[in-house]
């Protein structure tokens, strides 16, 4: 990769010295570079819409999609809390904040659609959510799917810098669109096309906010391709140089070895055997 990945990341948009420090800090993260090879370590699927009906306890984060129809809030001191309803032509889900009371009272919005995202729950036999996330539905996200990347973070960042998974993620989608026209081709075209490989900026595009599952698989695949690739010619190189700067004893015959194997043996050997013993005897030679 270029220079341009070795720039510091505070230059980041939206990120500063301060968070700078703590993204090395906390998680390691100094460059441009080091943020953009800190893949996900998992994806929440955004790729179906249920139906409210549907929803039940066993359901991992999932989406549904309706008008919300009322909100209140409820509770005094601790057990303070705003409570809305969205519906589908299905059925009714009851959404719960404990937090950010205030702030979300004024930007939810009665009889607006919105796409919500969290864990299903049952309570008193009726689905619910608690801390969803809300989208508004607009004609660019009406039946907007996809993959949400999921990335390690600190609770120290999480519960004292907001600096969670869904931050570091805007991080991410903000140094692609400027860092993706940066990166080079680390393959030759010849590999490249014997495997079916991905180019390496599409890869790194594809590992972090995949279109598809079977995307996300050829990312994968082209990054674990190229690590592997290149730890095995560092390991041939190793082999090489061993060779020219510890070339050991060089013998010009073996006859002990070929005495052993031909005359004590009482038994013949099977093939793999046989083609241990012949590039042993290579080593001696």
């Amino acid at each position: 990769m270029s220079n341009f990945f070795q720039t510091k990341i505070e230059f980041l948009r939206g990120v500063g010295l301060q968070k700078a420090q703590l993204l090395g800090k906390e998680l390691g993260i100094f460059t441009y570079g080091d943020l953009i090879q800190r893949y996900p370590f998992r994806y929440l699927d955004r790729t179906q819409f249920y139906n409210i009906v549907d929803l039940h306890d066993d359901l991992p984060f999932v989406q549904v999609k309706g008008i919300l129809r009322g909100k209140e809030v409820i509770g005094e001191g601790p057990k303070k809390r705003l409570v809305a309803k969205v519906g589908d032509a299905s059925g009714e889900l009851e959404l719960v904040w404990f937090k950010g009371i205030n702030f979300l009272e004024k930007i939810v919005k009665n009889h607006q659609e919105y796409i919500v995202f969290g864990k299903p729950t049952v309570f008193n036999g009726r689905p619910q959510m608690a801390h969803p996330e809300l989208e508004e539905v607009t004609e660019q996200k009406a039946g907007q799917s996809f993959l949400q990347p999921v990335y390690n973070t600190s609770e120290k960042l999480k519960n004292y810098h907001r600096v969670d998974s869904k931050f570091i993620m805007k991080m991410v989608s903000d140094l692609l669109k400027i860092a993706l026209p940066q990166v080079t081709e680390t393959l030759s075209p010849a590999l490249i096309q014997q495997y079916g490989l991905m180019s390496k900026a599409t890869a790194l595009q594809q590992i972090h906010f995949p279109q598809t599952p079977d995307l996300l698989q050829a990312a994968r695949f082209r990054l674990k391709f190229e690590e592997l690739f290149y730890v095995q010619l560092k390991l041939l190189r190793q082999k090489d140089q061993r060779k020219v700067e510890l070339a050991g004893q060089i013998f010009s015959e073996v006859p002990t070895l070929v005495h052993f194997y031909k005359n004590v043996m009482p038994f013949d050997l099977t093939g793999a055997q046989k083609r241990v013993i012949h590039e042993i005897y290579k080593d001696f030679l």
